[in-house]
This record gives C-alpha cells, structure tokens and sequence, in this order.
C-alpha cells in the first residue's frame, strides 16, 4: 500500500501530469467525434505542418530560461525564408544543403544582434526584440521586394529538406526530433546549460558562481536566432512557397507551448520532455478544431482556454506535490 502509494503521489506530482490528462482527454473526445484524426498519414501531417512551431518553441526556450524573451523569432524566420528562396531561385544550380547553412548563418547573425543589445548593452529583452523584429521584418520585405515565390520557383531538392520521406517521415519531422534530443541533452547535462538555467534562477548567485551574465545570454540569443533561420528556411521548403509576410505571429505560439510545457516565464526552469508534450498537444488541438466544422472561428479561443486549463492543472499538481513533501518531512521531525 505504501509502495503503491508511492506511485500515485510521483504520478500526480509529475511537473507533466496536467499536460498528459489534458492530452489523454482531447485524444478521447477526438476518437469519438473524428476518429479520422488517428490514421498514420493524418498524424504524421499534422505534426508536420507544425514542426515549425516545434523549432521555434526549442529557440524561445533557450532565452526564456535566461529569464529573457525573444519576439522577433517570426520576423527572423520570414527574413531568412525569403533571403534562401530569393537566392535560391537565382542560383538553382548551387547545392541546397548550401541554403541550409545560409540559413543557420543569417539566423545566427539575427541572434546575435538581439544577444548584443541584451547581454552587452544591457536593453531589455522585450523592447529590444520588439524593435529587431520590425527591422528584420522590414528587412524581408525589402530583399523581396514585395514579391511572391511559389512552388514551380522552387527546386525539388530544396524541397526534399522538409518533405522527402525517410523511414515514412517527412523530413522536418526528423529534423524537429533531431533538435529536441540535441537540445534536450545540452540544457540538462552540459556544463553551459546549466549556466542558462542558473542565470535564470539568480542573476547574482551566479554572478558569485563567476558566470558571466552577458556571455550566456549573447550565446543563447545566438542560437535561439539560429534556430528561428533554420526554421524559416524548412517553412519555405515545406510549403514551396514563401512571401515577406510568413511567420506572423509565429513567435506568440513558440511561446504558448514554452509555458504550457512548464518553462517558467521568470527563467531558471523548464525542460525538453515538458515542451514536447505541449508541442504534441497543441498541434493536436489545431488539428482537431480543424476537423470540425464551424468550429474554426473558434480556434483561437479554444486553444487559448485549453492552455489555462492545462497549466492551472500543472500548477495545481505540482503545489499539491510540494504540500504533501512539506507534510512529510514535518512528520520526520
């Protein structure tokens, strides 16, 4: 009985626990109304008309640990999406792996001009990205020129980054999972991931500590830009298509699922398990409301109560977790 008590109570007080009920009642009411959801090819586009939001999701993280934001993410991602589909269409003769690593380059500059106006010059993580993210904005419309590229413009094998199908994925999908484990495992047992994590809890104790606040935050910029880049150019890849006006909004999302997977907006917590299932569930959601008629109006508003819903449930389970620990160990006294 106590073992078994044991078990509920680590089950209940999982930091996941809200977001895993949330999820298991959505997927039975889905199996009820649209059982169609469920086939393998529904799935797997589903997932695969979201790896973006996936990518973005893993670059906010990165900064919001920090205890910063990043809102220029959907602005770096149209910037670099119409600057590889510009040129690529110019070029088609060159590589697409060479448009990959464009991409990556441009995203990573992005970053790192966000990273010096936080980290070095000390600006505000809002306003400075509020700003970068009318110039990159501005900056893609101006290396558009205004102009459409669609899908005949566009060659196969850059197209093959996000669609061709390896072992039945698409992929961008093996690329989103890729990133989740690669970063995953950076924040949770390197050493400079436990300095993103330890700035965002105390900026002071880990100024004792000796790290260097501007360094970590310029270097996690850096790479949340880097990754923002790389999703801009699987968008365009994806859908072959690309316009300056992509990735609108982009941002509010990757974040929605950054708190809805239990990273604290404050910073100094958070982890990639928690993110993925939020990524899973949000996608989820808008595939379901999709599949309903009359219910698409109402998309933004049902995603919006189910993410209070799931986080008040995590927040819930999670105190009543630290309430029977502190009972606990008042017994042991």
């Amino acid at each position: 009985m106590k073992n078994e008590k044991s078990f509920v109570s680590r089950l209940t007080g999982s930091r996941n626990f809200g977001l895993v009920v949330v999820l298991i009642i959505i997927i039975i009411i889905a199996a009820i109304i649209t059982p169609s959801i469920f086939k393998p090819n529904t799935f797997i586009g589903m997932i695969q008309n979201n790896a973006v939001y996936g990518l973005l999701a893993v670059a906010e993280m990165l900064v919001i640990i920090t205890g910063g934001i990043d809102i220029s993410i959907g602005a770096i991602l149209a910037f670099v999406g119409v600057v590889t589909t510009r040129y690529m269409s110019e070029n088609m003769d060159v590589p697409s792996f060479v448009w990959v690593l464009v991409a990556l380059a441009v995203g990573l500059l992005c970053g790192m001009v966000n990273g010096l106006l936080v980290g070095y010059l000390h600006i505000v993580p809002m306003i400075a990205t509020l700003g970068t993210m009318y110039i990159y904005r501005g900056m893609a419309f101006l290396v558009s020129q205004g102009k459409w590229w669609m899908p005949h413009q566009i060659t196969e094998s850059y197209q093959n980054w996000a669609v061709k199908k390896i072992a039945g994925l698409p992929g961008i999908i093996w690329i989103l999972i890729l990133m989740f484990i690669i970063f995953g495992f950076f924040l949770a047992y390197t050493t400079y991931g436990r300095r993103i994590y330890a700035i965002g809890t105390s900026r002071e104790s880990s100024a004792v500590a000796g790290i260097k606040d501007s360094v970590v935050i310029f270097r996690s910029m850096a790479l949340c830009g880097m990754l923002a880049g790389l999703a801009g150019m699987l968008y365009t890849a994806n859908y072959a298509t690309c316009v300056y006006t992509i990735g609108s909004s982009y941002e509010m999302t990757a974040i929605a699922i950054c708190v809805l997977g239990g990273v604290s907006i404050t910073g100094g917590r958070g982890r990639m398990d928690g993110v993925v299932i939020a990524f899973i569930l949000m996608s989820f959601i808008t595939q379901f409301i999709s599949l309903l008629p009359g219910l698409s109006v109402w998309s933004n508003a049902i995603q919006g109560a189910i993410i209070i819903g799931a986080v008040g449930l995590n927040f819930f389970t999670i105190h009543q977790a630290e309430k029977r620990a502190l009972k606990e160990r008042s017994e042991l006294i």
